[in-house]
Parts: structure tokens; sequence; C-alpha cells
């Protein structure tokens, strides 16, 4: 693109954008880069905001930006302060960015834009009969209307339930269902990982929810479906936990901001 006009255009843009938010900027190291961000948004006019701010006074129904250095998310994303109650506000967007006048100049990256997906641990699984497998399907279609939700299977639950197939009529029917889901597009099974190792007791489903988080950079929620008191952990990675119960129940709000 000719540079002229490029300048052109991104006065035009900047001009157009009056809305003034606040923002916070995820600082990972001394580079002059952060400081060049926080100069470039404060000279358009944005607030910059500490943790501390992000819900108090009368600014906490205001847009709020959390900003990272696209280097940096996939090692970094969970250091932002109250990621999961942030992702729960219809009034935060994250982004991310390459150069200080991203932002400023519309060129960044959407991070946690919309949808999500679920995981259940294998307690979870092995409760689920068919008509609780056809709800999950359900819902996630219905969340899906407005941003992609999908179910996310362990390759070695994957295993476990196909070998159920052949032992039982009811697990037959379980997995038929599941083909369909998969290929539909509602049910990815995962590639085989370090999860799956036989010499495992099970899958270390934080750093995997966590890695998967990363990997799915667009989708708003991880959603961990489980009876263990497992919140606290996962809460402070910006996961969400639910009982399957709760996810049925509760389903409709992950859609306010996703």
């Amino acid at each position: 693109m000719d540079e002229s006009f490029r300048s052109n255009l991104n006065s035009v843009v900047k001009k157009s954008c009056k809305t003034k938010y606040r923002f916070y900027i995820l600082v990972t190291s001394e580079d002059d880069f952060f400081e060049e961000t926080k100069v470039q948004l404060e000279s358009e006019g944005h607030t910059a905001v500490q943790p501390t701010e992000f819900f108090l006074g009368e600014d906490c129904h205001s847009s709020l930006l959390i900003i990272l250095r696209n280097e940096d998310i996939a090692e970094h994303i969970c250091e932002v302060p109250h990621l999961l109650e942030l992702r729960k506000s219809p009034v935060v967007q994250f982004t991310g960015i390459d150069e200080p006048d991203d932002v400023v100049n519309l060129t960044h990256q959407e991070l946690f834009t919309r949808g999500g997906f679920i995981m259940f641990d294998r307690a979870g699984l092995e409760h689920l009969n068919l008509c609780n497998i056809k709800k999950t399907s359900e819902v996630l279609q219905e969340l899906s209307k407005t941003g992609k939700w999908k179910w996310m299977l362990h390759y070695r639950d994957s295993r476990w339930l196909k070998e159920n197939a052949r032992l039982s009529l009811e697990g037959k029917e379980k997995q038929n269902f599941l083909n369909c889901c998969q290929e539909a597009g509602i049910l990815e099974v995962l590639p085989y990982h370090e999860c799956d190792l036989m010499s495992r007791d099970g899958p270390d489903y934080l750093a995997c929810l966590v890695r998967l988080q990363v990997q799915n950079i667009s989708a708003r929620y991880p959603v961990f479906i489980t009876d263990t008191t497992a919140e606290n952990a996962f809460g402070k990675k910006g996961i969400l936990t639910m009982t399957f119960d709760s996810f049925l129940m509760y389903s409709p709000s992950l859609t306010r901001t996703a």
C-alpha cells in the first residue's frame, strides 16, 4: 500500500474514532515498547488505569481495553490481573499488538472476542449418559449462534469412549452421537499429546486448558466442567469452572460477553 495513502487512511480512521476508553497494558519487561504504547494512547485522550481501578468508581461501566504485546501472549496471558472477571465483563476488550501505534491505527489483533470451548474431566465424562450428551450438544449449538463453541475431548478419553462402545449398546449409541457431533464441528478430539500418555494417571487439565486458550485466542471463554473443588486454581488462569448442572443452567449468560 502506498505510504501516503496509508497515512491519509490512518488519519481518517483516527478522527472517526472519537470514543475514549480506559486501558491497561500488560508490561512484561523494561522495554521502551510499553511506555511508547502508553504515550500513544494518552496522546489520543485515552486513560491508563491500574488493576485496582478496573471495577471501581463511576468508570466501572466504561470501555476497558486490555493490551498485550503479541509475542507475550503465549507465556504471559495468565498474568493479566483479574483475567476471568475481565472476560465476564461486556465492557472489556482484549487486544494484541506488534507496534506501539497498533491500537491507534486500528492494526491490532482482537483477542478473546466471542465463543469458547468446554472440557469435561474424566469423572464428568463417566457420568454422561446419552441424554446428557445430547443436552451438551444442544447448549453448544445454541451458544454458537453468537460465537463458535466447541467441546474439546482428549485423545485418551476418545479411545476410552470407543472401547465402551464395543462393550454395551448404550456406549455404542453415545459414540455414534459423538461421531455426528464431530462431523458437525461441535466436538473436537485433540491431537495426541503428553496428557494422553498411559504412564500418567490422567490429563493435567489446568496446563492443557491454559495451552488451549492460547491456541484458541479468539475464544472468549475456556470452560472446565468438573465436580471437583478446583475453581480457585483455574480461575486465576482465566478459566471458568462449572458443574454439568450449572453449565446447563447458566450457559445463556456466556453469550452476554462472548
